[in-house]
């Protein structure tokens, strides 16, 4: 007799499987494996910015922090999302400060026009413009700090803490939570409220190797978690 799933994790792998959608089974599989620490989690966050910053790799510093903002930072108050765009700024101007100790003036110019939404007409970076030629910033306000070896350790230090924290304030999907409700009463399927408007994560997947038929998506989506999320016991088929 099969195991009822008990995590998020285990109804995925489960549909996955099930719809024989075999690569996308294998880099789940990989990247739940990565996932399972946090602390692993947000080492590796860091690891890839220093790399970008050391690299003059704009593209994925920008990138990075995009997707945190909007998958991570978003869900903090107003306080945790300031100090987000402090840490942000930091990050862009570390970036710039090892560009010009590289000599590499072409990817300060880049970065100006990749975040060109974020540094202009904005009092915070209108001294940074003219950074890249300023052979004295390193004694100059105010871009002294971020040549300070001790203070940019303690900024990835409290980077690191501030990552962690925010991690763990973020809300669970939506997908998540009902899969999750279904897990615990496999038979109560009048309570959980599927959203007209809701295009969940596994219509999104299934989207790859067949088309979704709107009309059906929601108890079929209903009738799928349930077969995934009960054990194979006999029961009255449902319309």
């Amino acid at each position: 007799m099969s195991h009822a799933p008990t995590s998020t994790e285990e109804i995925v792998k489960n549909y996955l499987a099930a719809r024989s959608m075999v690569t996308s089974l294998k880099f789940f599989d990989q990247e739940s494996s990565l996932a399972k620490d946090a602390n692993y989690q947000v080492d590796r966050c860091i690891d890839e910015m220093t790399e970008a910053i050391e690299k003059h790799d704009v593209d994925t510093l920008c990138t990075m922090w995009e997707s945190w903002n909007s998958r991570v930072f978003h869900s903090l108050d107003a306080e945790g999302v300031k100090q987000a765009q402090n840490y942000e700024a930091s990050a862009y101007r570390l970036f710039l400060v090892r560009c010009v100790q590289k000599k590499n003036i072409i990817k300060c110019n880049e970065f100006f026009r990749r975040m060109s939404s974020l540094t202009l007409n904005n009092p915070q970076w209108t001294d940074w413009f003219s950074f890249p030629y300023n052979h004295q910033a390193k004694d100059t306000e105010p871009y002294r700090k971020y040549f300070d070896r001790t203070w940019i350790e303690i900024y990835y230090v409290s980077l690191h803490n501030f990552l962690s924290t925010s991690l763990a304030t973020v809300s669970p999907s939506v997908i998540g939570t009902i899969v999750e409700g279904i897990a615990r009463d496999p038979h109560g399927s009048d309570h959980v409220d599927f959203d007209e408007e809701l295009i969940d994560d596994f219509a999104v997947i299934a989207q790859c190797s067949a088309p979704v038929k709107r009309g059906h998506s929601k108890p079929s989506l209903r009738n799928l978690l349930k077969s995934l999320t009960s054990s194979k016991k006999p029961s009255a088929s449902t319309d």
